[in-house]
């Protein structure tokens, strides 16, 4: 029986099985205590592991009852001879003597048999190891800490405890090499033997998924690295063009930062190294400065020319009507700004292109006057709202307070990215509101831009504005009604701020002459 089951068992898991394991499979009384000790061990699915649990139940039953059988048939003789003697007692007259002569024997049967003593099976041999411990071949990763198997040694550099199941070689984790005492000690020898012992460990394959955890572990350390740049932050406190912003690629930054070293050391400088020109006719000694005017200028171009680069790049085939707009985008080099003397009152030329635009707020409260100034009033929107306004599908902008603004409103959208289910599920309201399957939307809907301008009719509480637009698209406390939007064909960037606010004057500036512009083309 003992041949027989550690061949079997061997087979399966393909080790040798200790004398320990052995003894304690036969002392199992159940299938019950089988199937608990050999799920762990064997896998149910496999047919040689299912042939050889069958086999050994088998086994143990037909054991147990071979050994049964002979104290039952003693029994079964006993009660017999009591049942037949029970049955016919008038044509058994003879044996009724021998059965009262032997009190002694009944008193005897009838007595409760002495209860069995209690087997206690070992859990550890003699050395303090499991006896249930198993030793796959190989090398494999296992967490026991040395509390199951024999320990190793731990690696002098992650502090990992390597047991007998991971073997000696390179560390599972970090990859150096550890041994036992014995093989550090003949590594240590320089001795040719030493030496093919550490190149045999070190050649030692790696369990099987290694490369596919390694590559993991560095990918996730990869995104770690660069969780800044694929992180959205929506900061409208940054500078566009901050030179240590975490927007910046990684040529931008270096390059900045060895623009911005160099500027440090011309400021900086030894004094050994400073230039002084001396002036025998005017009697004086002139220190030049470290940090002239000329290599700032030179810095500044660089940082320009950079990030013109990057611009040009992004933008490269989206504007179509480029060559039309250069003398007004703002991205271009252009001639020296002139000072020009400011006019007074009475010679002040009048804008004829833009009648009523004087860049100053007017004291005079009048509605029509309000309609035709242009105050820099601007409205920062999220998307694809702000977008939808412009493009004129959206005429009703809904708010939850009052304004007493009139006339021209630009509209400038938010910095939040625009979420595209967002953008589909108003394009399909916009095509049931207006029951028109080919209306045009737009095309793109950027963020943190100025977007054009709409003028703005009238603020009406929803009590009034239900009166008038019964099947109205807006249900919020107060609704802007607007007209005439008008799209710039230039995105210039913008920091939004609280409800309605003023532009600032160099962007409105470009804004009204980008519209002008187009005004000249059509």
């Amino acid at each position: 029986m003992e041949n027989w089951l550690r061949e079997r068992l061997s087979s399966c898991l393909d080790f040798q099985i200790p004398d320990e394991m052995i003894k304690f499979i036969l002392t199992m009384k159940s299938t019950q205590e089988v199937d608990e000790y050999f799920q762990t061990l064997l896998d149910y699915d496999l047919p040689q592991h299912k042939s050889f649990i069958t086999d050994l139940k088998h086994k143990l039953s037909s054991q147990y009852s071979s050994q049964g059988s002979n104290k039952g048939t003693v029994k079964k003789i006993g009660k017999n001879t009591n049942s037949n003697s029970n049955k016919k007692p008038e044509k058994a007259e003879p044996q009724k003597q021998p059965i009262s002569t032997a009190p002694k024997d009944n008193s005897n049967a009838q007595q409760p048999a002495p209860k069995k003593k209690t087997k206690y099976v070992s859990l550890y041999t003699q050395d303090g190891r499991m006896n249930d411990v198993v030793l796959l071949k190989g090398r494999h990763h296992c967490d026991c800490q040395a509390a199951r198997h024999k320990l190793i040694n731990n690696c002098m550099r992650c502090g990992r405890i390597i047991c007998e199941q991971e073997g000696s070689g390179p560390c599972l984790f970090c990859g150096n090499l550890v041994c036992s005492e014995e093989e550090a000690k003949m590594i240590r020898s320089s001795t040719k033997k030493g030496d093919n012992l550490k190149k045999s460990l070190m050649e030692q394959n790696r369990p099987k998924g290694w490369e596919e955890a390694l590559a993991q572990r560095n990918r996730l350390l990869e995104y770690d690295r660069s969780s800044e740049k694929r992180t959205t932050v929506i900061d409208d406190e940054s500078d566009y063009f901050k030179t240590n912003s975490v927007w910046l690629s990684d040529g931008e930054r270096r390059k900045l930062e060895k623009l911005e070293e160099e500027m440090r050391e011309r400021k900086h400088a030894s004094r050994l190294s400073q230039k002084v020109t001396i002036d025998f006719a005017g009697r004086q000694i002139i220190a030049e400065p470290q940090l002239t005017i000329d290599f700032e200028d030179q810095i500044l171009k660089e940082i320009s020319n950079s990030c013109s680069d990057t611009y040009s790049n992004t933008s490269k085939g989206k504007n179509k009507n480029k060559e039309i707009f250069d003398d007004i985008h703002p991205g271009l080099e252009g001639p020296a700004p002139r000072f020009l003397q400011k006019p007074s009152a009475q010679n002040k030329p009048s804008n004829s292109e833009n009648p009523g635009y004087d860049g100053t707020y007017s004291r005079v409260q009048d509605k029509e006057l309000l309609e035709m100034s242009d105050m820099r009033h601007c409205l920062s929107m999220h998307q694809p709202w702000a977008s939808l306004l412009i493009a004129g599908v959206k005429k009703h902008e809904g708010r939850s307070w009052y304004t007493a603004h009139r006339g021209r409103l630009w509209i400038a959208s938010t910095a939040k990215p625009v979420d595209m289910d967002e953008v589909k599920r108003m394009e399909d309201f916009y095509r049931a509101y207006y029951k028109d399957d080919m209306i045009k939307f737009p095309s793109q809907y950027p963020s943190g831009c100025l977007l054009g301008c709409v003028s703005v009719q009238d603020c009406l509480p929803q009590e009034e504005y239900r009166k008038v637009y019964p099947e109205g698209e807006s249900d919020s406390p107060f609704v802007f009604i607007c007209s005439s939007p008008e799209e710039l064909p230039i995105r210039f960037p913008v920091k939004g701020q609280h409800k309605i606010y003023k532009l600032d004057p160099k962007i409105h500036t470009a804004a009204v002459k980008s519209l002008q512009r187009i005004a000249k083309l059509k």
